[in-house]
């Protein structure tokens, strides 16, 4: 029987898989339990050309074009952890002197920098963006990712640990993970990926990667991580399904019948509808449809950085490098770190109407409900609460906590990821019934 909950005046259901990440709860079951972290499942054995039994971690992965999203329960506590991590790559240096860089080298790569270490040495490479098929070919990309699942795993408490909590060096086993992967919403169909989104994903499935980590201190470790199970979602949808599912993953009862997420992206912006079929004496069904509403928060980066440039002639940023200083606000100028607060305040207020002109449609139709999510929500929050507050009341909205925005399309993955793990536990549960079952008959005397 399906748990029955109405939403609050906040325009989240207080038993919803959001509430209580909104709320720092722990994340336990009605019955009280922890959710599962693994499930048995199965790896590609590319030597002995066989499959083999293993155990696979539950976890998700949002493949944004600003910064890989990543979540995964905690080790220990039944906690979620993210891991947001900038979409920067660069060759690493040789340094003399001072503090070290956390260096990675996956299979036989060079050794490269990721994530803020990459943006702060001012020589970032552009990774590409776009659709997984124009990223996931890049083996710069592949090395790239790798080390964030690492980094997610690290995050969640995995690895040998010393009595000081600190991951210790050497061998640090291999991990198999069963994956939901997010992928732009236009990739995925009623029958599942495209063709295109499908091939690429087929670069990095069952595929194992070894990967060499050298820490601040030059300590170094080695892990092997491979996706044995990559079930591509929607990345905008996954956010509605945080709000929708509880942690039992049953859908809350709600009177809402059109929800609309508005997900406002470092690289695009996009929408995601969600109709809620209610029909008399039977579950309710759900249609989704989503739209490409235009450039995220980068068309805001790539303004600045031209401004920059006009007061500073000298300062050429890529676009990552964009994206950092629009995130912190600070750029190094004749080697010292300048604030440019009211650098950036002034192109927000000049090109945020633009990038926000396709959401106004939306605002303005009475019959649906708005909830604002991705990194660009944090970063244009004013400008948002100023479009919806002439026409909407409290209740007919909602804006992502800020700590949560940015890696909500993960969490929702993680949210699906659960969803047919429990499909594969219960399909375990039953052939370990029937199996007991035929002992059984064969045990008895005749």
């Amino acid at each position: 029987m399906m748990q029955t909950v109405t939403t609050t005046s906040s325009g989240m259901s207080p038993e919803s898989f959001l509430a209580k990440l909104t709320q720092g709860l722990p994340l336990m079951n009605s019955q009280g339990r922890e959710l599962p972290r693994s499930i048995p499942f199965r790896k590609w054995d590319g030597e002995n050309r066989r499959w083999e039994p293993t155990q696979a971690l539950i976890c998700a992965v949002d493949n944004g074009n600003d910064a890989f999203k990543g979540a995964m329960l905690h080790a220990k506590t039944p906690t979620m952890t993210t891991k947001r991590i900038i979409t920067a790559y660069m060759p690493a240096r040789k340094l003399r002197g001072g503090e070290g860089v956390v260096t990675w080298q996956v299979n036989t790569s060079e050794e490269f920098w990721v994530g803020e270490d990459a943006v702060e040495s001012k020589k970032v490479e552009n990774l590409p963006i776009g659709m997984t098929h124009e990223r996931l070919y890049d083996e710069r990309y592949q090395s790239y990712l790798a080390a964030c699942l690492v980094e997610l795993l690290i995050e969640a408490g995995y690895g040998q640990r010393g009595n000081d909590g600190c991951v210790l060096g050497g061998w640090q086993g291999e991990h198999n993970l069963y994956c939901s992967f997010g992928v732009p919403n236009e990739e995925v169909t009623l029958a599942g990926p495209t063709a295109e989104a499908s091939a690429a994903l087929r670069l990095i499935f069952n595929v194992p990667f070894s990967v060499a980590r050298t820490d601040e201190r030059g300590q170094k470790t080695q892990w092997v991580v491979r996706l044995v199970e990559i079930n591509a979602y929607p990345q905008s949808f996954a956010s509605f399904a945080t709000w929708y599912y509880s942690i039992d993953g049953t859908p809350i009862d709600t009177r809402i019948i059109k929800h609309v997420t508005i997900d406002v992206g470092g690289g695009q912006t996009h929408s995601c509808e969600v109709d809620l079929i209610h029909r008399q004496d039977a579950p309710v069904k759900l249609r989704m449809e989503a739209k490409l509403l235009g450039e995220g928060t980068i068309r805001i980066a790539r303004s600045m950085r031209d401004a920059l440039r006009a007061q500073h002639a000298g300062i050429r940023l890529s676009d990552p490098a964009a994206q950092y200083a629009l995130m912190t606000r600070q750029v190094a100028v004749s080697g010292e770190l300048t604030d440019i607060d009211a650098l950036v305040s002034e192109v927000i207020t000049a090109r945020s109407k633009q990038l926000l002109s396709p959401i106004l449609e939306y605002v303005q139709e009475g019959q649906n409900f708005l909830m604002f999510t991705g990194g660009g929500r944090v970063l244009l929050e004013q400008q948002l609460r100023e479009m919806v507050a002439p026409t909407r009341s409290e209740g007919q909205y909602l804006f992502i906590a800020p700590k949560l925005a940015p890696v909500l399309n993960a969490i929702g993955g993680y949210v699906l990821a659960q969803a047919a793990a429990k499909k594969i536990l219960a399909a375990a549960a039953e052939q370990q019934r029937s199996l007991s079952a035929s002992s059984a008959s064969l045990s008895v005397p005749r």
